[in-house]
């Protein structure tokens, strides 16, 4: 098939799933088989997206945390394909850009196994586990060694695609638009943190993903070190606090004050 045909293909496709489309995310499977998302504009962002960092933000005092503003709707489409075209140029496992109306994007599925999901699945083998909290740390500073920077980089939003590759998705908003590229960079290892810590912990392997973990940041620009040293010491008061009554978002943040 050739480009252009490929091009009219998609376009049409595009279409059809807008008209039988209830929710604003949705997967299709085309005529062809192949398994695709169509993301339409809503009015606005729902607040659920931004409550996780909201919270964490709110508790901590980690300004990192705090979410990027986006109003959502044909601005925030506009935005998550800059991002998605940006970051492929830059060679970054993300969905390709298929299709586009002003209302609605078509994307490639590139896969349906999150990380977290991942780690889930593998927690009661330790060094299996181990390697796949290395595997995503590695693919986040792979990201920033091309100049490049996520969005919310919690592990849901990181799609594990085998051993060796983790792909991203969700770029409705542009941290760049609100922060110096080592804040954005700062970030996205503060996100993936928050998102895996506790796991860490409640799996049985937090000394182990800790020293992964300042491996890591040890190799980092001497910059981002400070941001998220300085981030950290914000919540040392909170190590201690393990006791379930204190509820999840607390406990996450608990967590992540032990990686210091």
């Amino acid at each position: 098939m050739s480009q252009s045909t490929n091009s009219t293909f998609y376009q049409l496709a595009l279409q059809q799933c807008v008209s039988m489309q209830s929710k604003l995310m949705q997967q299709h499977t085309l005529s062809n088989g192949e398994k695709v998302w169509v993301r339409l504009a809503g009015k606005r962002n729902s607040i659920w997206r931004y409550r996780l960092l909201k919270i964490a933000q709110k508790i901590s005092g980690i300004h990192m945390l705090q979410p990027v503003p986006n109003l959502g709707g044909v601005s925030s489409l506009r935005t998550e394909v800059k991002r998605l075209q940006e970051l492929a140029q830059a060679n970054i496992c993300v969905p390709k850009v298929l299709a586009q109306e002003p209302n609605a994007t078509m994307i490639s599925n590139i896969g349906e196994h999150n990380l977290e999901k991942e780690w889930w699945e593998c927690h009661e083998d330790p060094q299996t586990l181990l390697q796949r909290w290395r595997l995503g740390l590695r693919a986040i500073v792979h990201v920033h060694q091309q100049q490049q920077y996520l969005s919310e980089s919690f592990a849901r939003n990181m799609i594990f695609i085998n051993d060796q590759q983790i792909g991203f998705i969700d770029f409705e908003d542009d941290p760049l638009t609100a922060m110096p590229l080592t804040q954005c960079h700062a970030r996205d290892l503060l996100c993936y943190l928050h998102s895996g810590a506790q796991l860490m912990n409640q799996f049985g392997i937090s000394t182990e993903a800790q020293q992964a973990w300042h491996q890591i940041i040890a190799e980092q620009p001497a910059s981002t070190q400070s941001i998220i040293q300085n981030s950290l010491r914000k919540i040392r008061w909170m190590r201690r606090f393990t006791a379930e009554f204190y509820g999840k978002d607390t406990l996450k943040l608990a967590a992540m004050a032990n990686f210091n």
